[in-house]
């Protein structure tokens, strides 16, 4: 698969004002660090980044970053550390960029995946994800899109353990503890159907006429609130 490529523009300016300013121009904020060298500020088009994250390994990938000053460019090996984001606007505010060296490991997180069809989820039963990534060892020409999960022979009460997953040539997943990944649990009975019954069996009883247990009377001498208030 060819490198993802992705360009950008050093850029002096900082704060919230020119980021802003940024924005409205088409162009994403980001800040490129790693590797030894100073944090550098940069600025990327919003079309070309959201192209980028369409391909859905760009979050995961080594990306072939080219970084023009003025009339001289670069080109650097980078992963995108976190992707910051409007609240409720589809649109990316930020972007941190991490620099690597190809023939360094390094830790990053991939998505878990799942495949196949699992007897218990056709039984009726609910996949439970205690984690939606795990964190890889590696070289940064092996990380995986993601770690798959083969679910097809889990039943209902079944759980998944980061032990015994196999990933793939060139990839280690560091833990210190048997930590539960997903676990296949029953479907939760439904409540709006026992109300149902109960309510069902309140109509019979008073179609044939059954008495309710009387309010407990007050002891003999004992006023009622009324009656203290008459």
């Amino acid at each position: 698969m060819a490198a993802l490529k992705l360009t950008a523009q050093t850029r002096e300016a900082t704060g919230k004002g020119n980021s802003r300013s940024l924005r409205r121009q088409g162009l994403i904020p980001a800040v490129l660090y790693g590797r030894g060298s100073d944090v550098v500020s940069l600025t990327l088009n919003e079309n070309e980044v959201s192209d980028l994250l369409a391909t859905g390994q760009a979050t995961t990938g080594v990306l072939n970053l080219e970084v023009v000053e003025g009339k001289k460019s670069t080109e650097k090996n980078v992963l995108i550390k976190e992707i910051q984001r409007h609240p409720y606007r589809d649109s990316i505010y930020h972007l941190d960029l991490l620099e690597v060296a190809m023939d360094e490991t390094l830790s990053v997180k991939v998505p878990i995946e799942t495949v196949g069809e699992s007897i218990g989820i056709t039984m009726g039963g609910i996949l439970e994800f205690k984690r939606r990534e795990l964190e890889v060892v590696c070289l940064p020409t092996n990380i995986p899109d993601s770690i798959i999960i083969d679910i097809t022979d889990l039943d209902i009460g079944d759980t998944v353990h980061v032990e015994s997953i196999q990933p793939p040539a060139g990839v280690s997943i560091p833990y210190d503890t048997n930590f539960t990944i997903l676990t296949l649990v029953g479907a939760a009975p439904e409540e709006v159907e026992e109300e149902e019954e109960i309510d069902e069996e309140l109509v019979e009883a008073v179609a044939e006429g059954e008495e309710r247990e009387p309010a407990e009377a007050p002891a003999d001498g004992e006023e009622t609130k009324e009656g203290e208030e008459g």
